[in-house]
């Protein structure tokens, strides 16, 4: 293995594209052949009347937001027998309408009026996403029953909705004015309609998002307080400041990522300590309960319990908790390695989305859980950096398929006559793996063959890239 450094007088990496063709939108239906064919049951692919022309609400971001306030309207529908007979176990999963809000909101002690730290209330969360928790709750009565829980529910569903019509216009914002149609990749998802009311991670989602289009525009103070906020509420955004760095690395620009790591730290900070001053055991439990815990539902350190359960073991309880801790740390830091190596060798530089992409799928499929909402995390990475509606489509029919899964999985506990067979959850659980090893393997080989790459072939660089936009290359890394 060698590294070596371009000449000095390079002042693009080699094969970097020339100026982009056309300012004009890239309608999907003009570009991307499964959203021409799909478009036919709406009247064919767009024509002269979707361009320079076009009315303000039929450009890309008025129809994303539309979409996206549909799609959650569509979830909070999904929902309706939990809104109504309240969300009891196993009802709530044989009828897939399961959501941590409205449980949470009674079973912890927040319906009783208490704070979510310094109370004896641990709820497991980060800060931002323990703060909203609560104050979603001051909305909702003070009182454990099923009119407190659809309360609680239906102010929960109104702020997840502006947060997913936040991460729909960061989505826009970073694809750059000619793609900014991919922001339907998110808009149209089943994953969004699925999982958004789940829990609360779509605020974490909204906020690094955000980050990502205020890395896109150029502005690295603000990237760095929104990904800072964005860690406060969810821990995995912080992978964004190392994808961050591995592409900085790559380009020569260090200096400004960690000047945008340094103020996300500081936000995490400003955040996070008032909190741990205050009850520092409740703040440290999203950090810390994770470690020694046996596997959970949709990780891949499951599968051992699940082959044990369809051999008709007596004593299938799969790998210890330790063990499960062991090999997740073990993978994060073997696939964080593999992920650094590739970004230093190809022979130009992958753009941001796509290294963020690998980052962060990694973290999902080799956790020791794996929860349905947390697809939510791969939804704008997904569309940035594999803006393909081929993809998305596999990817979208495996986690449909493995959310109705789940819930039949969970519920046969309670009822183990109308158990889904563990064989089959094994089968569905591997299906949403291939599904994100897929959207990984994608971006990939749109890394290594640029051609491929919807958003290069169009003659951009990396539109979300920020100051690594047609940077040239610094550090080049060849395994000989």
């Amino acid at each position: 293995m060698s590294s070596q450094r371009p000449p000095t007088g390079s002042t693009r990496p080699t094969g970097a594209p020339g100026p982009a063709r056309s300012s004009e939108p890239v309608a999907p239906t003009a570009a991307d052949p499964v959203a021409r064919a799909g478009s036919e049951v709406l009247g064919g692919p767009a024509g002269r009347r979707l361009g320079a022309g076009t009315p303000w609400w039929a450009r890309p971001l008025p129809v994303a937001l539309l979409l996206a306030a549909l799609a959650v309207a569509l979830g909070a529908v999904s929902k309706h027998h939990c809104r109504a007979a309240g969300w009891n176990t196993p009802d709530q999963f044989w009828h897939a309408c399961y959501a941590d809000g409205p449980v949470v909101y009674t079973s912890s002690g927040l319906a009783q009026g208490l704070g979510p730290y310094g109370d004896g209330v641990s709820l497991g969360q980060p800060p931002l996403t323990a703060a909203l928790a609560w104050l979603l709750g001051l909305l909702a009565p003070d009182e454990v029953s099923v009119a407190a829980q659809r309360t609680y529910f239906d102010v929960m569903a109104l702020a997840l909705a502006l947060a997913a019509l936040a991460v729909v216009a960061a989505v826009a914002v970073a694809a750059g004015r000619r793609r900014g149609w991919d922001a339907l990749l998110v808009a149209a998802s089943p994953v969004l309609v699925l999982t958004s009311l789940v829990s609360l991670d779509l605020l974490g989602v909204a906020l690094a998002a955000a980050g990502l289009a205020a890395w896109a525009r150029r502005r690295p103070v603000l990237a760095g307080v929104l990904i800072g906020l964005a860690a406060a509420a969810r821990t995995w955004p912080a992978l964004l400041l190392l994808a961050l760095l591995l592409v900085g690395l790559r380009c020569g620009r260090a200096r400004a990522v960690a000047g945008t790591a340094g103020v996300a730290a500081l936000t995490w900070l400003a955040v996070s300590l008032p909190v741990a001053l205050v009850d520092r055991a409740a703040w440290s439990a999203h950090l810390t309960t994770w470690a020694g815990e046996r596997a959970g539902y949709g990780s891949v350190w499951l599968l051992p319990q699940l082959w044990a359960q369809s051999a008709g073991s007596a004593d299938a309880q799969g790998l210890p908790g330790a063990a499960v801790t062991a090999l997740a740390v073990t993978g994060w830091v073997v696939w964080t390695l593999l992920v650094g190596l590739f970004v230093l060798w190809l022979p130009r530089r992958p753009r941001l989305p796509q290294v963020a992409l690998a980052l962060v799928a990694g973290w999902c499929v080799l956790a020791p859980s794996f929860p349905v909402q947390a697809s939510l995390w791969l939804l704008p990475l997904a569309a940035l950096a594999v803006p393909r509606w081929r993809d998305h489509l596999l990817w979208w029919a495996a986690e449909a398929a493995y959310f109705a899964a789940v819930w039949l999985f969970i519920a046969g506990q309670s009822v183990p006559g109308r158990a889904l067979p563990p064989e089959l959850y094994a089968l569905l659980l591997l299906l949403r793996v291939a599904g994100v090893a897929w959207l990984v393997a994608a971006a990939a080989r749109d890394a290594r063959a640029p051609r491929r790459d919807p958003v290069r072939a169009g003659g951009a660089d990396d539109p979300a890239g920020g100051v690594f936009d047609r940077a040239p290359d610094a550090l080049v890394v060849r395994v000989t």
